[in-house]
């Protein structure tokens, strides 16, 4: 039902020329794409949602475009490709001052890092990532940054303040009435 919409949306803003909504309606399937596994079209979508953000100077929709670009690199494995995309969004966040987003961009850089197995850099990253999420009251970007510090210092040895950090992560999601964070928070 969601694609179906979306498609519908899709068409509508190509036939009013409204460029925006013609990149939302392109990243909202590819964001269903995605969920369902097809990697190869979600960065269709993406790459065709980006290309309209650049040309109508939408920078922090160009942003999340990479970002997301980012994402399905690092599950590609191409963690080259990932952390390139991941530091383009990265810098136009804080070129537009968007707080969230350079949270959410340090939070993946951090997990690349750590795929990388660049514990040291994934704490610096992730602690970063955390003291802006903190700044700026996003909780839900604090629970993530908790919890991606707490396996990466699970990682490091430090099984003490990595739990101390996933219950931390874990009260917020249980604030936040997030019962799959929740759950993902207890198997940590």
């Amino acid at each position: 039902e969601a694609e179906r919409l979306h498609r519908e949306s899709l068409a509508i803003m190509r036939e009013f020329g409204d460029g925006n909504g013609e990149a939302g309606s392109l990243h909202g399937l590819g964001n269903i794409a995605k969920t369902r596994g097809d990697l190869a079209e979600a960065e269709r979508l993406y790459r065709e949602s980006l290309a309209i953000k650049r040309e109508i100077g939408d920078r922090g929709g160009e942003a999340i475009s990479l970002n997301n670009l980012g994402n399905i690199a690092k599950t590609r494995g191409d963690l080259a490709e990932a952390e390139r995309l991941q530091r383009e969004s990265l810098a136009i966040m804080r070129e537009i001052g968007d707080r969230k987003g350079e949270a959410a961009s340090l939070s993946n850089l951090g997990n690349i890092a750590k795929t990388r197995g660049d514990v040291a850099e994934a704490e610096r990253l992730h602690r970063e990532s955390l003291a802006i999420s903190r700044e700026i009251g996003g909780r839900k970007g604090e629970a993530a940054s908790l919890i991606n510090l707490g396996n990466t210092l699970q990682i490091r040895g430090d099984l003490a303040a990595a739990e101390r950090l996933q219950r931390e992560g874990l009260a917020i999601k249980r604030e936040m009435g997030d019962r799959q964070g929740e759950a993902t928070s207890i198997g940590n």
